[in-house]
């Protein structure tokens, strides 16, 4: 029967064979069966409901040719369709839009087939990276050809290190790649056998490469400092202040007692608190009896104009907190009401906390 609807299909005869949907295309129509296409794709069921289309008028397409349509069409209905380095690329997106899992596994393994060179791998990088879920095998056939080629395809490298460690954060990348490099300079180190052999220099060598292409203001400002910072030999001073001031990462903010106890909490780069907090660095604080709120006393600020968007809650220990009179302070949730502006819940990172007058609050 499946061979016998494709015979029909070939035709596209009216009179000949019973078509209950068509596709207009370049001013020209495609005919088909609502069966064979709700049956292979969950995309195409919802597409021919009568909530998508009306009955009995085209379904028009705008993104696809008629001829690639045409082709697409063909495979649902025999299994079979001609993939070229011409259609390769619209094939693979056809069967990602209507979800045809049987096409994506025969573009993939078309594609896994291909010979990659330095010529040929930046195309097709380019245009199927956002499928590489869809395409394993070619995944796996590209990144292949990609190490063979290094260095010439550093960038490349990077997206391949990205996508083997999809969910890891830009600072483990970083010390990835780091590692990488400072064991390829030992190895060098150990071969040549020199006394005046430079380590860091040599990282530094083998590291240079990949530097424009990671994303240094995303990572967190406490690995920078302790991390980036830390191996000044990597960047010049300008570079590295460049980095430091633009870094897009949230700020941890700090309230450290006598005791060496702490609060802390988390507050956007962009957040005006941030230049507040660092404008009161040496306020003194002063806290009440029994130690349940406390403010810092030589700097007021605005108080905000539009309400905290924060709710109180009676199991947060403390909040950082505006005073109506614009003084920045530290409560706890029992003496919280409508006179103080809520900036953010900070939780203790020690056992305990007490407030006391010789608070202080930075910014980690």
């Amino acid at each position: 029967m499946s061979v016998e609807r494709f015979e029909i299909f070939k035709s596209q005869d009216l009179q000949n064979g019973y078509f209950d949907i068509s596709f207009m295309i370049d001013g020209r129509q495609i005919y088909a069966h609502k069966l064979m296409l709700a049956s292979i794709s969950d995309v195409f069921k919802r597409m021919i409901s009568d909530v998508w289309n009306n009955p009995g008028e085209p379904i028009e397409i705008e993104t696809y040719s008629y001829n690639i349509f045409y082709e697409f069409l063909t495979f649902i209905y025999s299994g079979k369709c001609k993939l070229d380095n011409e259609n390769i690329f619209i094939m693979v997106d056809l069967s990602e839009f209507y979800h045809v899992k049987s096409l994506q596994q025969k573009c993939d393994e078309y594609l896994s087939q291909k010979e990659y060179n330095a010529e040929n791998i930046p195309l097709f990088f380019e245009e199927l990276s956002k499928y590489f879920k869809s395409l394993p095998l070619f995944v796996k056939a590209i990144f292949t050809a990609i190490k063979n080629n290094h260095p010439n395809f550093v960038e490349f490298e990077i997206q391949l290190i990205r996508f083997e460690n999809r969910f890891a954060t830009e600072e483990k990348i970083f010390k990835k790649i780091f590692q990488w490099a400072e064991h390829q300079a030992i190895a060098k180190r150990d071969e040549l056998n020199e006394k005046s052999f430079n380590l860091n220099d040599a990282i530094k060598s083998e590291i240079a490469p990949f530097l424009p292409y990671i994303e240094f203001k995303k990572m967190k400002l406490y690995f920078l400092h302790t991390f980036v910072v830390k191996r000044g030999f990597i960047f010049s001073y300008d570079k590295l202040s460049d980095i430091l001031e633009n870094s897009k990462s949230d700020f941890k903010v700090k309230v450290k007692n006598e005791n060496n106890q702490t609060l802390s909490c988390i507050l956007p780069r962009d957040s005006n608190v941030i230049k507040d907090i660092i404008s009161i660095k040496y306020s003194r604080a002063v806290n009440g009896f029994p130690n349940n709120w406390l403010y810092w006393e030589e700097a007021t600020f605005k108080y905000p104009s539009l309400p905290s968007q924060m709710k109180r809650r009676d199991d947060v220990e403390w909040y950082l907190i505006y005073y109506k009179d614009g003084r920045l302070g530290i409560r706890s949730p029992s003496l919280i009401d409508e006179d103080f502006y809520l900036i953010a819940e900070m939780s203790a990172e020690t056992c305990a906390f007490e407030l006391s007058e010789k608070c202080v609050i930075e910014i980690d």
